[in-house]
């Protein structure tokens, strides 16, 4: 049941609110120095959370490794909004991510 709730939250928030920030509006469709500054505001943003107290930020956002894939997660998200042309595939990828982490680390 958490999980469902995780899932139902987690599309609005990371999803769908990050992705059109991250990817459209700073990203934009072309230019590879727009999507690495991008993606560089996408992996900042996780330890800046932390520094301000946030409701869902958690220290593992201030992890070399976390950041890392989330560098990653970015690279896969800015690739599948401009090969494809929609947000849609980069928020659902983004979703699938942090419902399948929750999912394994979530307390029973």
């Amino acid at each position: 049941m958490r999980l469902l709730a995780v899932a139902a939250v987690a599309f609005i928030i990371p999803g769908l609110t990050e992705e059109l920030v991250f990817r459209v509006v700073l990203g934009g469709r072309t230019g590879r120095i727009r999507a690495a500054l991008a993606i560089t505001a996408f992996v900042l943003w996780h330890p800046i959370q932390v520094w301000l107290g946030l409701p869902m930020a958690q220290t593992l956002f201030l992890e070399p490794g976390f950041l890392a894939i989330t560098a990653a997660l970015g690279l896969a998200c800015t690739m599948a909004y401009r090969f494809s042309g929609s947000i849609w595939p980069a928020v659902i990828l983004h979703w699938l991510v942090v419902v399948g982490w929750k999912g394994v680390t979530a307390p029973l």
